[in-house]
C-alpha cells in the first residue's frame, strides 16, 4: 500500500476497431491516457484524431425539445453503443415540426387572448366613466385614442399641459393607468408621439361595441374563455406528444451523451491512417488485468515503456496511491505530490485513529462528525469525517462521554481527565503531523546536511520532542525536572540550524 509503480503503455490497433477500444477505455479507472498532441512529432501524415461534434449538436436539439415539451432529461436508461445520426436527426426534425405547429397555434391564441383581455378591461373602465363612446367614435375632426401606460409615468403628463389634446383618466390598477386622449386630426401625429414617449399602449375598440357595451363585454368574455380552453387543449397535445416520445427521447439522450463522452477520448488517439495508437500510464500491478479486458481487440499490440521515457515531451506519469479502504480517506491529509516517492497515508491514518480513539473519543462529537461525513459523502472530506467520527465514537464507548461534559457510565479503561485528554490529543496531532512530514522530507532529501541540520530534520525533531518530554514530565507527571538541560539541548540544536547555511557554503567550496 504505497505509491503505484507506473509504466507508459503504447497500444496500437486497427482503425476499424477504434470505437470498441474507446468504449473499453472509457470504463477503465486505472488507465491514464495522454494527449495525442504530445505524442505526435511533426511526422507527415501522423496527427491527433479530430473530435466530431455531431453528438453535441444532437444533444443541443434534444435539450431544446425537452424544454418545449417540459421533459426532464436524465441518463437513467442504459445507453446504446451505436447511433445512426441521420435517422435520429430526421426523427428530431419531424418532432420539432410537430412542436412548432402546436407552439405557433398556442402563441397566436395567447397573443389574441391577451389583446382581448386588455380590450375587456378597457370596456370595464369605460362603463364606469362618463365618456360617451358613440359620440367620440362618430367625430369627423377629432380622434380618440384608448389605451394604458405604466403608473410611474402618470406624473409626466403635467409637463404637456399646454399641448393641444384632452386627457381623460378612466381608472388605474397596481401597474397601469387606463385612459383616453382626444386630439384634432391635424395634430394627431404630434400628440401620438408624446404619448408613445410615455409608453402608451393603444387598445383598439371593436366596431361591434357601438351602443351595446354590455353585449360587447359578454362577447369578449366568451371569446377569452374559448381561447383559454383551446390553449389548454394545446397543452394537452404537448403532453400527449411528450408521453408518446418520452422513452425514445430519454434513450437517445442517454446514448448521445455516452457517445459524446466517448468522442471526447479521440484527443488521446494518434492517427496513423490505417492504424491508431493510444499512449497512457497504467499501474504495473494491474497491467495483466487491463490486457485481459482488451482481449477481444484482435489487432491490439502492446509496447511497455519506462514511465519517464517521454518526460522531455511533457508526458509525465501521474502519482497514484493504492491504499486499503480503512486508510484511503487519509489521502486527503497526506497529500501525495507529483514529486513524492513515499506515501505517508498509513502513518497519518494510524496517528489520527489513535488520537481520536484514545484522546478525543466522545459519543456526541463522533456522531456529529459521522453525520457530516455522510452529508458530504460525495466529497473527499466526507469519507475522512466519517472515519474520524467512527473512531471518536469508539473512544466514546470506552469513556462513556457525551460532548465531553456528560458521563453516561464509568470509563471502561484509561480514566483520564477530560482537559488533559483534549490538550494531549491536540498536541499529539500537531507533533505527529510534524514528525511524519519531517521523516518524509528526510527521506526525499539528498543532502545529509539538510537531513540533520534542519527544523524538518534531526535537529528539529530533537527540539520538538525535548520540549514535549519536559512539559509532559512537569505538568502531567509532576516530576520536578530542571529546565537547564532541556534549554541547553534546544539552544544547541537551534544554533546548529542557524549555522547550517555557513556549513553548506564551506562544504561547496
Amino acid at each position: 500500500m504505497a505509491i503505484e509503480e507506473m509504466v507508459l503503455l503504447n497500444m496500437t490497433f486497427d482503425r476499424h476497431e477504434l470505437d470498441e477500444v474507446l468504449f473499453k477505455l472509457k470504463g477503465s479507472q486505472y488507465f491514464y491516457p495522454q494527449s495525442a498532441s504530445k505524442i505526435v512529432n511533426n511526422v507527415k501524415g501522423v496527427h491527433a484524431l479530430q473530435e466530431d461534434n455531431v453528438y453535441t449538436q444532437l444533444l443541443d436539439r434534444l435539450i431544446q425539445i425537452a424544454s418545449d415539451i417540459k421533459l426532464d432529461l436524465n441518463r437513467d436508461l442504459a445507453p446504446g453503443h451505436t447511433l445512426d445520426y441521420q435517422v435520429k436527426s430526421d426523427y428530431l426534425t419531424g418532432l420539432e415540426e410537430e412542436i412548432k405547429k402546436i407552439k405557433d397555434v398556442q402563441d397566436q391564441l395567447i397573443q389574441e387572448k391577451d389583446e382581448n383581455e386588455k380590450t375587456l378591461e378597457m370596456l370595464n373602465r369605460l362603463s364606469l366613466s362618463e365618456v360617451n363612446l358613440d359620440q367620440l367614435l362618430e367625430c369627423q375632426y377629432v380622434q380618440a385614442r384608448f389605451g394604458r401606460f405604466k403608473r410611474q409615468n402618470l406624473d409626466k403628463i403635467k409637463y404637456y399641459e399646454g399641448r393641444p389634446f384632452i386627457f381623460n383618466k378612466l381608472g388605474e390598477d397596481h401597474h397601469y393607468v387606463w385612459c383616453c386622449y382626444i386630439v384634432t386630426n391635424n395634430l394627431q401625429l404630434e400628440v401620438d408621439n408624446i404619448f408613445q414617449a410615455l409608453g402608451f399602449e393603444e387598445i383598439k375598440i371593436p366596431s361591434f361595441v357601438h351602443g351595446k357595451l354590455e353585449d360587447a363585454k359578454k362577447e369578449l368574455k366568451d371569446e377569452i374563455d374559448a381561447m383559454q380552453e383551446y390553449i389548454l387543449r394545446m397543452d394537452q397535445k404537448m403532453t400527449i406528444l411528450r408521453e408518446t416520445h418520452k422513452v425514445d427521447l430519454l434513450k437517445l439522450y442517454s446514448t448521445a451523451s455516452f457517445l459524446q463522452r466517448i468522442e471526447e477520448y479521440k484527443i488521446f488517439v494518434v492517427d496513423y491512417q490505417s492504424k491508431c495508437a493510444i499512449y497512457g500510464f497504467i499501474p504495473t500491478r494491474i497491467l495483466d488485468e487491463f490486457k485481459n479486458q482488451m482481449k477481444d481487440i484482435e489487432s491490439m499490440e502492446y509496447q511497455k515503456l519506462p514511465a519517464d521515457i517521454l518526460d522531455h515531451q511533457q508526458v509525465v506519469a501521474p502519482t497514484v496511491v493504492h491504499n486499503a479502504k480503512i486508510v484511503k480517506p487519509f489521502e486527503a491529509v497526506s497529500k501525495v505530490k507529483q514529486s513524492d516517492k513515499i506515501d505517508t497515508t498509513i502513518a497519518f491514518a494510524v496517528l489520527y485513529y489513535a488520537v481520536f480513539i484514545i484522546f478525543l473519543g466522545d459519543l456526541g462529537v463522533g456522531a456529529i462528525l459521522a453525520l457530516l461525513g455522510l452529508l458530504m459523502r460525495k466529497k473527499k472530506m466526507g469519507s475522512l469525517l466519517l472515519s474520524l467520527g467512527i473512531a471518536s465514537m469508539l473512544g466514546g464507548l470506552i469513556y462513556g462521554d457525551l460532548f465531553y461534559t456528560m458521563n453516561l457510565y464509568p470509563a471502561i479503561a484509561l480514566p483520564l481527565s477530560t482537559v488533559f485528554k483534549l490538550v494531549d490529543g491536540i498536541v499529539l496531532l500537531i507533533a505527529g503531523t510534524f514528525t511524519i512530514n519531517a521523516f518524509k522530507k528526510m527521506y526525499l532529501e539528498n543532502s545529509t546536511i539538510e537531513r540533520v541540520l534542519s527544523m524538518k530534520g534531526i535537529c528539529g525533531l530533537i527540539v520538538v520532542y525535548a520540549l514535549l518530554v519536559y512539559l509532559g514530565c512537569v505538568y502531567e507527571a509532576h516530576i520536578n525536572w530542571p529546565v537547564t538541560p532541556v534549554a541547553i539541548v534546544v539552544v544547541a540544536c537551534l544554533v546548529l540550524v542557524f549555522a547550517k547555511s555557513i556549513i553548506k557554503k564551506k562544504s561547496t567550496k
